[in-house]
């Protein structure tokens, strides 16, 4: 805006300038050419205070614009961040429903421990409903992150839901519920593979 005002107050110089040079005065002035010179000016100030009016209304009406359009991108990732940490809770209670058997320590479920216990009581596992709804469930929670993948927003809010069920993503593709391909948002969060001794020892 600065550059701007200073463009016009230099061409109204320059105006006045030419103006001057263009009437080719005598000196000394007389009466009348001192009253049209004067005229002249005040014209050339009033022109030149009201492009500067105009410039600085055009500038802050930008200002508000920005500062508008700035407010409603924050109200529109509030929102898109309400919706995501509403699917994640309603992802969380679904999968944990699924997950839910008897017999077991809820800080120890997982897919591969349940198709352990059900092959204990004769069941092979691979048939159960509960195991391909979890996987469609992951599917489509991976669908989700995938399509959150430009908005760093929901990306921070749904990694640690990713992250709290990378294990088990994993494991349902081990046992063929899932499709890796389809899982890829959440195998990238599955935790480092633990050594052989450890993990005989857990």
């Amino acid at each position: 805006m600065i550059a701007v005002v200073v463009i016009i107050v230099l061409a109204t110089l320059a105006l006045a300038g030419l103006g001057v040079m263009a009437s080719a005065p005598r000196w000394p002035l007389p009466a009348e050419a001192l009253a049209a010179y004067g005229g002249y000016a005040l014209a050339l100030v009033a022109a030149m205070g009201v492009l500067i009016l105009l410039v600085m209304l055009a500038h802050q009406q930008r200002l508000q614009q920005r500062a508008l359009t700035r407010s409603l991108e924050l109200q529109q990732a509030q929102q898109r961040g309400l919706e995501t940490t509403q699917l994640m809770e309603r992802f969380v209670h679904q999968a944990e429903l699924l997950l839910e058997r008897e017999s077991l320590d809820p800080n120890k479920r997982s897919v591969l421990r349940c198709l352990s216990i059900d092959a204990l009581r004769g069941n092979t596992g691979r048939g159960d409903p509960n195991y391909h709804r979890l996987a469609r469930l992951f599917e489509w929670l991976a669908q989700e992150a995938e399509a959150a993948g430009q908005d760093p927003v929901r990306q921070r809010l749904m990694e640690p839901v990713l992250r709290q069920y990378a294990e088990i993503a994993d494991q349902l593709c081990h046992v063929g519920e899932a499709d890796p391909t389809r899982l890829e948002p959440f195998l990238r969060f599955q935790p480092q593979a633990r050594p052989e001794a450890e993990r005989i020892e857990a």
